[in-house]
């Protein structure tokens, strides 16, 4: 059941404009990062604030944003060295009012100017829109900073799907009714997929995250668990209604599914490549539970991890090329990156278990959860498994991440 004055909250949120556009000059066709390069450098940046006193908080949650992913190096804005130099200077009045300035100090020009308007209540929201337009400039690229992440949290007697910023903050529930642990973003991020218990049996609902009202996809005795949804409205899930757990899709705007294995096995955990042609899955018809990747129809089979007796949980990059999964190594679940034709596995986490990976939409990040402090929380890491952080805080059992994709509903 969704919380009404949650619901209130978010629909606000929604609705006001943060970014509201006063002044915007960009004069640069210069890509100061790629990076998609392997041998990519640290860009050296600067970045100072002034004004009212949100002014350093602001600065603090750009610089969070920034630094974590890895490819920029902090100057001091009072020494020399920096390539890249940002001013953000806050004023008050009926909210407050930024202004934004990026100089490339090496051609001694201003790149972007930016001006924003927004409310005090949602500075953290403002922080992020201005932390994706510095990225944007420099990378050419979308940043992830206004991504959001679903997971659940479990407390006694019930799980709760709740749905945070990117970095932890803004945590919200949006439903608290007999829910498992399986659910998953639409292709547009307008709408999530969840399995819930109703009754006796297991049911697959569609929320719409606008106008908050849930839709029944499916219902069926046995384990029905969501997988991911294409662009045109295909999802995937597996089911054991008809008694072994096998992969089916269905059209969420359709009615009537598909069966797509008949193994002998179990199949599970099926997940859509990102142009929806193929779909990693979770089987033990060869004796012990392995990812392997099928077309989109069920066809050509064809197993990719080879190593461990125990790899489940495949994630796919956002540009096809990759699979996260979860491998068992020495007793403890750890995450583990491998391309998607077999080659180039490694591991990527060594503390605790470590379970349910799922990328940013840039590919630049994993979310996963993991019991290395005690309890299970969700933590963040860049692609090469450096940096590795917990963004939830302690005293809650959290788990299941799920990153939003870049689209945002509005």
């Amino acid at each position: 059941m969704v919380n009404n004055l949650t619901v209130k909250f978010i629909i606000f949120v929604l609705l006001i404009v943060i970014s509201h556009l006063a002044s915007a000059t960009v004069t640069h066709a210069k890509i100061y990062i790629d990076i998609t390069s392997p041998g990519i450098r640290k860009l050296p940046i600067s970045i100072a604030s002034a004004g009212v006193p949100e002014a350093k908080t602001v600065e603090s949650i750009v610089k969070n944003d920034l630094f974590f992913s890895g490819i920029f190096s902090e100057v001091d804005p009072d020494l020399p060295g920096a390539e890249i130099r940002v001013n953000i200077e806050l004023t008050e009045s009926d909210g407050l009012k930024v202004a934004l300035v990026v100089y490339d100090l090496v051609q001694n020009r201003a790149v972007l100017k930016k001006s924003y308007e927004s409310s005090k209540s949602i500075i953290r929201a403002l922080s992020h829109s201005i932390s994706n337009d510095i990225f944007r400039v420099v990378t050419g690229r979308e940043g992830v900073f206004r991504t959001r992440i679903a997971y659940i949290k479990e407390i006694p007697g019930k799980k709760e799907l709740h749905l945070m910023d990117w970095d932890g903050y803004n945590s919200r529930r949006i439903i608290s009714n007999r829910l498992t642990s399986s659910h998953n973003w639409s292709y547009d991020g307008r709408y999530i997929v969840y399995s819930s218990i109703s009754g006796k049996e297991w049911v697959i609902n569609i929320l719409d995250l606008i106008k908050y009202e849930k839709r029944l996809l499916f219902s069926s005795k046995g384990l029905n668990l969501v997988g991911n949804i294409t662009e045109d409205n295909r999802m995937v899930f597996s089911s054991s209604k008809d008694g072994s757990p096998e992969i089916y899709t269905m059209y969420t705007d359709k009615k009537g599914y598909r069966k797509l294995t008949r193994s002998y096995g179990i199949d599970v955990s099926p997940v859509f490549s990102p142009d929806g042609s193929k779909i990693a899955f979770v089987s033990d018809r060869g004796g012990t539970p392995q990812i392997y990747i099928m077309n989109s129809e069920g066809r050509k089979n064809r197993r990719i991890t080879f190593e461990g007796n125990y790899n489940t949980s495949p994630a796919w990059s956002p540009d096809g090329k990759r699979i996260a999964f979860v491998g068992r190594i020495y007793g403890k679940n750890q995450i583990f990156v491998i391309e998607s034709d077999g080659t180039n596995m490694r591991q990527l986490t060594q503390s605790g278990n470590n379970e349910e990976p799922a990328f940013s939409p840039d590919g630049m990040f994993i979310a996963f959860d993991s019991d290395r402090d005690g309890e299970r929380g969700i933590y963040v890491m860049r692609i090469n498994g450096e940096a590795q952080r917990r963004i939830t805080p302690k005293g809650a059992s959290v788990r299941t991440p799920r990153w939003s994709p870049y689209k945002k509903v509005s």
